[in-house]
């Protein structure tokens, strides 16, 4: 496969009006709609940062963060999803070089869940692991072939081991949990697993991969692949939220444009407090796209201090930084929308509740990360399992 980035995008630019269109349906779904899932593999876009020796694209993560940024500013959900599809690829690589030839043996991208949540039950045997347990937020989960799960060994004499383990979707079972006021399109549902064996080779070290020294991601020459996780994890999720509020933009000025007072019949338009509004909002998406841009340069540029945890604690920062920023310059569009702009065929009101729950996710949490920042530049312990 020999796609290069600008035959890329006309493809992702190709399918956001039908993305755009499904969004609602996809909402009412819980998933991304079957066809969906058809248009992003027929189209190459999930083989986005394969390692070309799985027959991938390995075009690099600011295309990735392209392509999840525009489709996010038609369908968050459907943004979600895809970052953490075309991610999957470059996670699969914390494994061993046997479990990834396995995911890649007949196709170059994988359809793989996962969370970061430890699972309750994790024994050592012969040959592997038994796992047993339950974890939530499994983003694409209805339609995931693999399922990745984190755990704890612990084994007599020895530290407590954070392993992660790579399971078929055979092994799993999918519980239908999600229900949730925003994001709702994303199949983010619970996942359980009952005394699963899961092989010595399907295990990859989570702490390693902390550091992006796991040896299945040292294997390929391309230093991309050698991030330290939670970064990278940043780069999956900061191009939605700045998607998301390009597209909540453009949804306002249309809204802005159609507005008209159900009593004084005055076009919102005319109005000196909707034109302030509507500058600000387009600001504030101009600022977004500005700040992805510079997280991607310096996540992107190879730095000796990318493993050291105050550096991946920065990352961390600026991306609930964006997320905030999104979250705020939201709250202060919908001031301006309406009641119709409430209604469930209003896009606007759509970008309004996937941004809200967007913003609280554990990785993009504003208090949490500001904190640990603080600490540190306090020299006070830090303590936060992700880094």
């Amino acid at each position: 496969m020999d796609i290069t980035r600008t035959e890329l995008m006309d493809r992702v630019h190709a399918l956001v009006p039908a993305f755009a269109e499904r969004a609602q349906k996809t909402e009412e779904n819980r998933a991304p709609l079957d066809e969906t899932i058809t248009d992003l593999i027929d189209s190459g876009i999930l083989a986005t940062l394969t390692p070309k020796e799985y027959g991938g694209l390995e075009l690099g993560l600011d295309v990735a963060a392209e392509i999840v940024r525009t489709i996010s500013a038609a369908c968050p959900s459907t943004g979600w999803v895809t970052s953490f599809y075309i991610g999957a690829a470059w996670r699969v690589n914390i494994f061993t070089e046997q479990a990834q030839r396995e995911v890649f043996a007949d196709k170059p991208y994988t359809l793989t869940a996962g969370t970061a949540a430890p699972l309750g039950q994790v024994q050592k045997v012969d040959g592997g692991y038994r796992i047993t347990g339950q974890t939530a937020w499994n983003s694409g989960s209805v339609h995931a072939e693999w399922f990745t799960f984190a755990g704890v060994v612990f084994e007599e004499g020895s530290a407590p081991t954070p392993l992660w383990f790579l399971v078929p979707r055979e092994d799993v079972k999918i519980l239908d949990t999600w229900y949730i006021a925003g994001m709702s399109g994303t199949g983010s549902n619970d996942i359980s697993v009952d005394d699963v064996f899961v092989p010595d080779y399907r295990t990859g070290p989570f702490a390693l991969a902390l550091a992006g020294t796991a040896p299945g991601q040292l294997i390929h020459p391309n230093p991309m692949y050698h991030l330290p996780f939670l970064p990278f994890a940043m780069a999956e999720v900061t191009p939605v939220v700045v998607g998301a509020l390009r597209g909540a933009a453009d949804a306002f000025v249309q809204r802005t444009k159609d507005r008209q007072g159900t009593i004084s019949q005055e076009k919102a338009s005319g109005k000196q407090a909707a034109q302030m509004r509507l500058g600000r909002a387009l600001a504030a998406a101009d600022a977004a796209e500005t700040l992805l841009d510079a997280f991607f340069e310096r996540l992107t540029a190879q730095r000796p201090e990318q493993s050291d945890p105050r550096d991946r604690a920065e990352m961390k920062l600026k991306a609930a930084y964006l997320a905030d920023l999104a979250r705020n310059a939201l709250n202060d569009m919908v001031r301006g929308i309406g009641g119709d702009g409430y209604r469930t065929s209003a896009p606007i009101q759509r970008f309004f509740r996937d941004l809200s729950v967007l913003s609280v996710h554990a990785f993009l949490d504003i208090d949490t990360a500001s904190e640990t920042i603080g600490r540190f530049t306090l020299d006070l312990p830090v303590a936060d399992p992700l880094l």
